[in-house]
């Protein structure tokens, strides 16, 4: 009967949060990225050379090194945050359920939120591609790829930044300078320091899904790179449902 009631609870609350994040004007902010992004990658289309191991690294660079790690910063770390400092929080932790069955909840609706509109972006900017390219074979498989890299790293940086949400009261500034000063300009760096990224190890689970571009060179082993990352998600989802459950909402 328990369990039967924390289902409903989660499923509430996931429903909940996913709906809310959904009507926010934010949206609107990804319709513009997802345009440049289309026009960006259309654009690239036309250049001389522009193959499928150039879409690759385009589609890396504008997809993975950036709107994977800005669009789950924006609404992972003010989804939790934004609800306790408005107070509109209260209604769900009052209610009968485990803080963190709804912390659960919250990080649910968040990642299916994140891969609904990534999938959009990242289908819009391939299909420009492809609408320009003289080359168009692998252009659906590669799509169909990065895709499926983006929903590996949206249960990770969804956790990552969710979980600052919940610690800090301007949780956007620490996290801007993790994605462009620690993925962006660290991940950059040659040696061992760049490997301790998030961005580097979808690089290398990224070399066995493709053939194309740069990231198909990526070294290392793609399932210690898998576990990492799943060992990180679970850890840090589990960290931010103790930290909701001892916070205290004045």
């Amino acid at each position: 009967m328990r369990m039967s009631l924390n289902v409903i609870g989660l499923r509430t609350v996931a429903a909940f949060s996913a709906r809310k994040l959904l009507m926010n004007r934010r949206w609107m902010l990804v319709m513009l990225l997802g345009a440049l992004i289309a026009l960006v990658m259309g654009y690239a289309a036309t250049a001389d050379g522009a193959n499928m191991d150039f879409a690759s690294d385009m589609m890396g660079i504008l997809l993975l090194m950036f709107l994977l790690p800005v669009l789950s910063l924006i609404y992972g770390a003010s989804m939790i945050r934004n609800e306790m400092d408005d107070r509109s929080i209260v209604q769900v932790i009052t209610a009968p359920l485990d803080r963190r069955i709804s912390y659960l909840g919250y990080y649910i609706g968040l990642v299916v939120v994140l891969c609904l509109l990534i999938t959009v972006v990242t289908a819009i900017g391939g299909l420009a591609f492809l609408a320009f390219s003289p080359e168009r074979e692998g252009g659906a498989q590669l799509i169909v790829t990065f895709i499926a890299l983006q929903y590996l790293g949206v249960l990770v940086y969804s956790a990552l930044f969710l979980l600052l949400g919940t610690l800090m009261r301007q949780p956007i500034y620490l996290g801007l300078l993790y994605v462009f000063i620690w993925e962006g300009f660290i991940g950059s760096v040659p040696g061992s320091i760049g490997n301790l990224t998030i961005r580097h190890q979808l690089q290398v689970i990224a070399s066995e899904m493709t053939d194309y571009g740069s990231v198909a060179l990526t070294n290392g082993d793609w399932t210690m790179s898998m576990l990492a990352l799943v060992a990180l998600t679970v850890a840090m989802v589990v960290a931010g449902a103790f930290v909701l459950r001892r916070e205290e909402i004045s």
